[in-house]
């Protein structure tokens, strides 16, 4: 994969290099997340919700149901704030500008239009995600 560099032109986007990179990690992450909340609904629907009690260190009793809701809501959240985030982007831009982080893929707009809108969404994503 090429490297990513953000834009500067926009100062008011512009995120510190650690937020940006995990924005869009976030992003590249954002397949395996919605596949693992189809799995987690999965199996709260096979198990009927009825949790098995773990034991822990601490003596606190943990059920699977209480893991996985949490597991769920957790990654309900980042989805949401992503998705969220992309709804800010003009709609003819926001499968290219998704490609193009999670695949490299070359994007088809000339000039640089596009990667101010990819910046915007990359910033909504770390606001999204309180990562600043």
């Amino acid at each position: 994969m090429s490297r990513e560099w953000q834009q500067t032109r926009m100062s008011e986007y512009v995120m510190p290099n650690a937020v940006y990179y995990q924005s869009i990690w976030a992003v590249r992450d954002l397949e395996r997340m919605e596949q693992r909340l189809k799995e987690l609904n999965r199996a709260a629907m096979q198990e009927g919700d009825i949790g098995v009690l773990m034991e822990r260190e601490a003596g606190y009793k943990e059920s699977k149901v209480e893991r996985r809701a949490m597991e769920a809501a957790i990654l309900s959240e980042r989805v949401e704030g992503i998705k969220n985030a992309l709804g800010d982007i003009p709609e003819r831009y926001r499968k290219c500008i998704v490609d193009n982080i999670v695949y490299n893929e070359p994007v088809k707009y000339p000039g640089k239009l596009w990667k101010l809108w990819k910046q915007k969404f990359l910033y909504g994503v770390a606001m999204n995600l309180s990562l600043m």
